[in-house]
């Protein structure tokens, strides 16, 4: 049986989430502003596949409350890429922690 390669991977995400569960996160994500309920981040972790990838997302989403409507552009991080202060800190903290599910920014858009 081959080894797994973890390696730090990273991805854009987009998630679903209720005014309810806003309301309960405000204090820690700040979500509420404006009655939106999707939403885009970047999300770092460990992880040696794709599929293991997805699952790290969507147990971190779910714990939340959330709903992970679909993931994007994931990938094993190269070195030869640059990426903004934000990113560039997210991988520093995911690159010291083996069990992190790092989320960024969230980027939101109304539902129509």
């Amino acid at each position: 049986m081959k080894d797994r390669k973890f390696e730090i991977w990273i991805g854009v995400i987009e998630i679903s989430y209720g005014a309810d569960t806003v309301e309960r996160r405000n204090k820690i994500d700040n979500l509420m502003s404006n009655g939106r309920e999707s939403a885009f981040t970047v999300v770092t972790t460990w992880a040696s596949s794709y599929e293991e990838y997805l699952q790290k997302c969507r147990k971190m989403v779910e714990s939340y409350g959330w709903t992970l409507l679909q993931v994007e552009k994931a990938n094993a991080v190269r070195d030869d890429l640059t990426f903004s202060e934000e990113v560039e800190d997210m991988l520093e903290r995911t690159t010291g922690n083996p069990s992190a599910i790092i989320y960024g920014t969230f980027y939101t858009y109304p539902v129509m």
